[in-house]
């Protein structure tokens, strides 16, 4: 290769340590920001980061989950399902190559969760279907669903029914498999997470607030 060649090429690679740099320093700085409250302030800096096209997808995905809190705060909600769906689809394609448990093991886990309820609690849930996603799909997050929501119940909780409501009850428990292995490390740190979203959701089918649910350490 011609000096000006080896040149050319430093200067570009140059070019892209720079371009790095500046992206990870936004990043910082408008995480830093909206911790602060500036919202406005850090949703420059992050829609700084998430375009500069050299962060790898998972990092580019953290930026714009970190733009939609962002924009969330300043009242932006066309903006925030934008970049919801950004971030679908960035953690999709940094999803690591082998899962944690597999299917059948992810599963089991979750129905070990739910012998722990009593059968009294068990016989209620009959009638609720328990699904495993790998994540909330495009038209869930459409409708509002944080794309990486770990489990959510869909329904009407039981001690806000009343005869006068209506039957049958459409009650859906969903787990989302790729989100909660992507925020655990190990098979251990999964098992105790699916755990603990089975038994919240659960929680939620049978009328638990968020506090309620935080006092039981299910939050």
């Amino acid at each position: 290769m011609s000096p000006e060649a080896n040149s050319g090429a430093g200067a570009r690679a140059s070019d892209a340590r720079e371009a790095w740099r500046r992206a990870q320093a936004e990043f910082g700085e408008g995480h830093r920001l909206l911790a602060t409250g500036d919202a406005s302030a850090a949703a420059a800096r992050l829609r700084s980061a998430a375009d500069s096209g050299v962060l790898p997808p998972g990092r580019e995905a953290d930026a714009r989950y970190l733009l939609a809190q962002a924009l969330g705060a300043t009242g932006d909600r066309e903006g925030v399902a934008l970049e919801w769906q950004h971030v679908l689809r960035l953690d999709a394609a940094a999803a690591r190559p082998e899962a944690l448990l597999t299917a059948d093991e992810f599963e089991s886990v979750a129905k070990d969760a739910l012998d722990e309820l009593t059968q009294a609690h068990l016989d209620a849930l009959q009638s609720v279907a328990i699904l495993i996603a790998e994540r909330p799909s495009p038209e869930m997050v459409a409708d509002g669903i944080d794309p990486r929501v770990l489990g959510i119940y869909h329904g009407v909780p039981m001690n806000r029914r009343s005869v006068s409501f209506g039957a049958p009850y459409a009650d859906t428990i969903y787990l989302f498999r790729a989100n909660l292995e992507r925020i655990c490390s190990t098979r251990e740190a999964l098992t105790e997470r699916i755990r603990v979203v089975v038994l919240h959701e659960t929680a939620h089918y049978f009328g638990y607030g968020e506090r309620q649910l935080r006092e039981m350490g299910l939050a």
